[in-house]
């Protein structure tokens, strides 16, 4: 009796983490074979309408959505708090994209709620169709919670959370009078545990994944898509801590992902699936993550962070 209920454990342990981790890229498959022998495919302007908003738009990740979808016929708004930036990737868009159409709005997401007033005023004229939510800031270091500097902890708090709640506040409506639209939300691989030493950042994460998973609820009845993206480790801005000298590698370094490899595998999920990790080798690591119950996944990001805290504490000690 003992083995039998054993056994019906584990079979349905099994087929839940098989459901939780094959069925985003069964989902491509089918969706795939479905554009190859089928046909029909509609353009993203055609689909969602004609305008993408990014923001954190002038670097990194949401730079890579933003020359991906350009590329696919939208037209960009890129919003982000550096104007030059904003400007030298918008001239890069149009050199590289024939005929492509790119705004820019300067919007610092710190500066929380006093910004968003002006924001919807000024998203008000246009017809957006993607909303890619994507500015976020992570502490360059790991580092304890109680050695973070104030201004650190908000600017996690209002950028990584904040940024995206509201403008999902701002766009939503008018998607739900057009009966259309997509909004994707950029999460990030450490959601699935709690990161010590990164805490606010994974807990900002996790905040993203509940939110952009509850929104997709909410707002799937009224013709709208809301698409999470998990992943892991790109090499943007945000990482580079994580590179060590050139020539040099070590256990970090070697799992990082260019961001033109992760926009090709993230680009081609966009209208097929509600939840990716942006590249397959992500994917990888969160289905093995996913295999540890909750307590023994804490205790790896513990020893990972743990060994990182060390690395940079001595690398400090060193330069003073």
């Amino acid at each position: 009796m003992f083995m039998e209920l054993v056994t019906v454990v584990g079979v349905y342990a099994t087929l839940c983490w098989l459901y939780e981790n094959l069925r985003t890229p069964v989902l491509l498959l089918v969706q795939g074979f479905q554009q190859l022998f089928l046909g029909g495919q509609t353009s993203l302007p055609q689909k969602y309408g004609p305008w993408a908003v990014i923001t954190g738009g002038s670097d990194g990740i949401g730079k890579g959505y933003a020359h991906y979808l350009a590329s696919q016929g939208m037209k960009v708004l890129l919003i982000a708090r550096n104007e030059a930036k904003l400007k030298r990737v918008a001239d890069e868009i149009m050199a590289n994209h024939q005929g492509a159409e790119v705004k820019v709005l300067v919007a610092d997401f710190s500066k929380g709620e006093q910004i968003y007033e002006r924001l919807e005023q000024e998203l008000a004229a246009f017809d957006i169709g993607i909303l890619v939510n994507n500015v976020g800031v992570i502490n360059e270091k790991p580092i304890q919670v109680d050695r973070m500097e104030k201004r650190m902890l908000w600017d996690l708090i209002n950028i990584n959370c904040g940024a995206a709640t509201n403008l999902c506040n701002i766009a939503v409506p008018a998607m739900k009078r057009r009966h259309r639209g997509l909004i994707i939300n950029i999460s990030s691989l450490s959601s699935v545990a709690p990161t010590p030493y990164l805490a606010i950042y994974a807990a900002t994460k996790a905040y993203m994944t509940s939110f952009s998973l509850a929104l997709r609820q909410e707002v799937a009845p009224y013709g709208i898509e809301c698409q999470t993206v998990a992943p892991g480790y790109v090499h943007t801005s945000m990482t580079e801590y994580l590179n060590p000298a050139e020539g040099q590698k070590n256990a970090f370094s070697i799992r990082l992902v260019k961001v033109a490899d992760m926009i090709r595998y993230a680009g081609y999920c966009i209208g097929k699936v509600d939840q990716t990790t942006g590249h397959w080798s992500h994917g990888i690591q969160t289905a093995t993550l996913n295999m540890l119950p909750a307590s023994l996944k804490l205790r790896v990001f513990t020893r990972l962070y743990t060994q990182l805290l060390h690395e940079y504490s001595n690398t400090d000690k060193k330069t003073t």
